[in-house]
């Protein structure tokens, strides 16, 4: 099931620096949540961010300690898959939502491949199967819609303004 949720001025965790969580903060960051990411390594762009001040950035393996009730959602993003399942035990103990990115039947929830076209939100999942697939039809989507000679957001409008009628 997709379904969007209001993200502004919540606090998510996101375990690991690499380049899983580099891209799931590029697509939260439009949300304006409040984004803490511990990680003893991390890319350029997860640092940039933190020196800017958007993001707050703790230089550490993370630890039990760290996940708590006033996080809205954890996102486990780290290299091991033994650190991503205890983070998401931990998470699903105290019911945090949270996705595993190394083992999405061990998630709550998962991140889809999304775009917002005018005034539609276009959403793409392989219920985690394959991410790259879900990136790849989404992009293909856009360029189509975007070349196309008819609007994309007046026809789906349209179609739900007939049915609203």
């Amino acid at each position: 099931m997709i379904f969007n949720v209001t993200l502004e001025n919540r606090k998510i965790l996101i375990a690991g620096g690499g380049k899983i969580a580099e891209r799931k903060i590029k697509t939260l960051l439009a949300e304006n949540p409040i984004i803490h990411v511990i990680s003893p390594e991390t890319t350029e762009f997860i640092e940039k961010l933190s020196d800017e001040g958007r993001i707050e950035l703790t230089r550490k393996m993370i630890e039990l300690g760290d996940i708590n009730e006033n996080y809205f959602m954890v996102l486990c993003a780290t290299d091991n898959r033994d650190v991503n399942n205890m983070v998401s035990d931990i998470c699903k103990n105290r019911n945090i939502l949270h996705d595993n990115s190394g083992n999405h039947k061990n998630s709550d929830i998962m991140m889809t491949a999304s775009a917002h076209i005018g005034g539609i939100t276009v959403a793409i999942s392989t219920d985690g199967s394959s991410p790259e697939t879900s990136k790849r039809l989404k992009n293909l989507l856009i360029q189509d819609l975007k070349t196309s000679e008819y609007s994309f957001e007046d026809t789906i409008k349209a179609i739900y303004h007939k049915k609203m009628l």
